[in-house]
């Protein structure tokens, strides 16, 4: 009983090292507090203002510049998190990295990620920060749109994006449908590796004749299991305006059946056709989604080709749109400390100069007293003089000697000054990452010695 007993607080001495070094461990990170933001936005090229009109769906480019005081330090693994107003919104998630700012090296400063289901971008600095301490700063590129489900309705908007303002007219468009076809594609708010498409053919709601339609896909783009849907609607009055309209109608039938798929080699879906037969006025909506593929960069064009075809149609009509990846990027730069220049220079010039006077007044006296002895018949006019030029050569190597203390102490002064270092900015600390980890060394501390007595205690009843 008593073996077993000591080898459970044997057990439970170990459990609590291993659980205190779990903790010591534990890797540091904290979000960057203080800084400065101001950020600008684009339009076609064109600097957005109050007189500036941004339809739907319309592309902004955002440029954020971050400006972080000396005092402020960034380690690696810290955090930047940035927000966007509730009016604007990303166009899909995006990863890339800061890089240093005017550099061809391809040293880094972090790594920006953009989170749409927040609409925040947060850039993990690495270490360079650490390295270069002063004038940080760091500028972000990326585009954004008016978030059409804040944003419901045509008005002005006014909002900031850290402490700039920003002023513009909205208008919002749900698109037109055309008579005979209409289609485009666009990034997944989630995915960025995948473009969905959506297409409205015969608007105008004509009869169309063993009407055929084919869609091929360009770029190496492969069709997502599970994306495709073709259906049609009964005819409506006026004809279909814009997808937003067709959207609200009830579906009269889905003919996603009648499609035959084209594949690769892999056996990837890149396209289809679909002999539909005769349309009588029937509205239809296509839609898809596409991966893109392997090696396919940020910034890339994707493309897809419709066409379509009815027998009773003069000839066949086909519509190319095309998709540009998004993209985001962004620069960082900072400045390494200045080493002081050391004060051991000027104390050993200012010592090799005093024992240089003091060398050429033991000369001197050494001449004197060489000469008193030659001549012994010498006047004591001449010893006078000798003992005068001699007081006279220990008075200037005195002042010489002071002069060189007192150099090597304002260079000592000047260089302690030098090396002063700013002070540490506050960094607020992310949860569970067991930054300050005192309290719990000590309580891990206070455990051990309450072990150790009680083992101690046991054995001493044991006797």
């Amino acid at each position: 009983m008593k073996y077993l007993r000591r080898m459970m607080w044997s057990l439970a001495l170990v459990a609590t090292v291993l659980f205190s070094n779990a903790f010591v461990q534990t890797i540091q990170a904290s979000e960057v507090l203080s800084y400065t933001q101001t950020a600008s936005l684009t339009k076609d090229n064109q600097v957005v203002t109050s007189g500036t009109t941004v339809l739907s769906n319309e592309k902004l480019s955002a440029t954020i510049n971050v400006a972080f005081p000396d005092t402020q330090s960034i380690q690696a693994g810290d955090t930047l998190t940035l927000s966007l107003p509730k009016e604007l919104t990303f166009y899909t998630a995006l990863e890339f990295d800061v890089v240093e700012e005017g550099q061809t090296n391809g040293q880094t400063v972090g790594k920006a990620v953009v989170n749409t289901a927040n609409k925040t971008v947060t850039v993990t600095f690495n270490d360079y920060f650490a390295s270069h301490p002063l004038n940080k700063r760091v500028a972000l590129r990326f585009d954004v749109k008016v978030d059409t489900e804040v944003v419901t309705k045509t008005s002005p908007l006014t909002f900031k994006i850290g402490n700039t303002d920003f002023s513009l007219n909205y208008e919002k468009t749900d698109g037109q449908a055309g008579d005979y076809e209409m289609k485009y594609g666009y990034q997944d708010q989630k995915d960025p590796t995948i473009v969905k498409w959506r297409i409205i053919l015969n608007a105008r709601q004509d009869i169309l004749r063993g009407m055929v339609i084919k869609d091929q896909f360009g770029d190496g783009l492969t069709l997502v299991e599970g994306s495709f849907r073709a259906v049609r609607f009964s005819p409506v009055d006026g004809g279909i305006r814009n997808e937003a309209h067709i959207l609200s109608l009830p579906v009269l039938d889905n003919f996603s059946k009648k499609a035959v798929f084209d594949k690769n080699a892999a056996g990837q879906i890149t396209g289809f056709t679909i002999e539909f037969g005769d349309n009588y006025n029937w509205p239809m909506y296509i839609e898809y989604s596409t991966r893109v593929a392997p090696g396919t960069k940020v910034g890339d064009l994707v493309h897809n080709t419709l066409t379509w075809k009815a027998t009773n149609f003069p000839e066949p009509r086909s519509l190319t749109r095309e998709v540009r990846l998004e993209s985001g990027s962004g620069e960082g730069l900072g400045e390494k400390e200045q080493t002081p220049p050391t004060p051991s220079s000027s104390s050993s010039s200012s010592s090799s100069s005093s024992s240089s006077s003091s060398s050429s007044s033991s000369s001197s006296s050494s001449s004197s007293s060489s000469s008193s002895s030659s001549s012994s018949s010498s006047s004591s006019s001449s010893s006078s003089s000798s003992s005068s030029s001699s007081s006279s050569s220990s008075s200037s190597s005195s002042s010489s000697s002071s002069l060189s203390s007192s150099t090597s102490s304002n260079s000592s002064s000047t260089s302690v000054k030098e090396e002063e270092t700013p002070k540490t900015g506050k960094k607020k600390v992310l949860p569970s990452t067991g930054e300050k980890m005192t309290p719990v060394i000590f309580l891990v501390g206070i455990l051990g010695c309450a072990v150790a007595i009680t083992v101690f205690r046991s054995k001493k009843l044991t006797k």
